[in-house]
């Protein structure tokens, strides 16, 4: 996968993810420039650190990178959010600050402890993985359920924030282990490292549930602003169509790279290959026809784990 290749997969990703976000939030807390800029710089950081850590060349398959991608740039901005950044908890509905019960831990020592644990816990485990998976990646009774841990690992994490405060889901907390290993299975041909296949599915699911979460619920509230006033947004229109943007131009580089690259795999990689690139053309056209109008924001009603004592 040639620099510009690479380059080019992580501005449209970091396009991707900043534009549902945007889209999201605007109407709460405004269109917020230092915010959509630090997600591209983000995935321009991670695939940076990626190209010289190792071989993209022969490593990764542009679909896989993009997963990758995705998922440092979420778990780098869901940390900061978590343990480092101080702002007004007050403004969010759900705290996005690490919290135990509901309840944010606001001290800076215990929280800068706990996300260097997180931290080096995720170092490790990758690590450890590394050395103990076979050299083939395994049969495909293993591998399926490896690929999909990294959707569990976010359901936790999503339950442990969110159910507190709205009550646990259990649908919710499915989803994304199930959208994961539905990757899994789509990226096989093209990985059977178990830490490349775990990251990027898990970093696809989350592409995946937030395009659906934020364009084609009817305009409903992200849960850290529900009950929250909203005001007017006109980035929103733009922020739509960029998304669409970026699924159309996901889908053109990745499959113009992967027809030119090593990485791709064997020849039956190309069968899902086609595949995700119509799905990803379809959702750009999904997308950009499809303007929300914002439900009216509605007072949550706040389970007993909540109640302060």
């Amino acid at each position: 996968m040639s620099t510009a290749s690479v380059i080019v997969l992580a501005l449209l990703t970091g396009t991707h993810a900043a534009t549902w976000g945007a889209f999201k939030d605007a109407p709460f807390e405004g269109f917020k420039v230092s915010s959509f800029v630090r997600t591209l710089a983000l995935a321009v950081l991670a695939a940076a650190l990626l190209a010289t850590s190792t071989d993209l060349e022969t490593t990764l398959a542009p679909v896989v990178l993009v997963g990758v991608l995705y998922a440092i740039e979420r778990l780098a901005t869901e940390a900061w959010k978590s343990f480092l950044r101080e702002d007004d908890q007050s403004a969010y509905s759900i705290p996005m600050r690490v919290a135990v019960r509901g309840r944010t831990v606001d001290a800076r020592t215990p929280r800068y402890l706990a996300g260097l644990l997180v931290l080096a816990g995720g170092v490790l485990v990758a690590w450890v993985t590394s050395l103990v998976q076979p050299a083939d990646g395994g049969p495909l009774w293993l591998l399926v359920p490896v690929g999909g841990i990294g959707g569990w690992l976010t359901a936790a994490g999503g339950a442990w924030k969110d159910a507190p405060v709205e009550g646990f889901s259990g649908w919710k907390f499915l989803r994304s282990p199930v959208v994961a290993t539905a990757w899994t299975v789509m990226l096989l041909p093209f990985t059977q490292d178990w830490v490349a296949l775990t990251v990027a599915a898990a970093g696809l699911s989350v592409l995946s549930i937030e395009t659906y979460k934020t364009f084609f619920t009817g305009g409903r509230p992200p849960g850290k602003f529900e009950g929250k006033p909203q005001r007017p947004a006109p980035q929103r229109d733009r922020c739509r169509l960029l998304h669409a943007g970026a699924y159309t131009g996901l889908a053109c580089v990745t499959g113009l790279a992967a027809l030119f690259d090593t990485a791709v795999g064997p020849r039956q990689g190309m069968i899902p290959l086609v595949a995700l690139t119509l799905v990803a053309l379809t959702m750009a056209v999904l997308v950009g026809r499809r303007p929300a109008v914002p439900r009216p924001a509605v007072q949550r009603t706040l389970v007993p784990d909540a109640v302060p004592s």
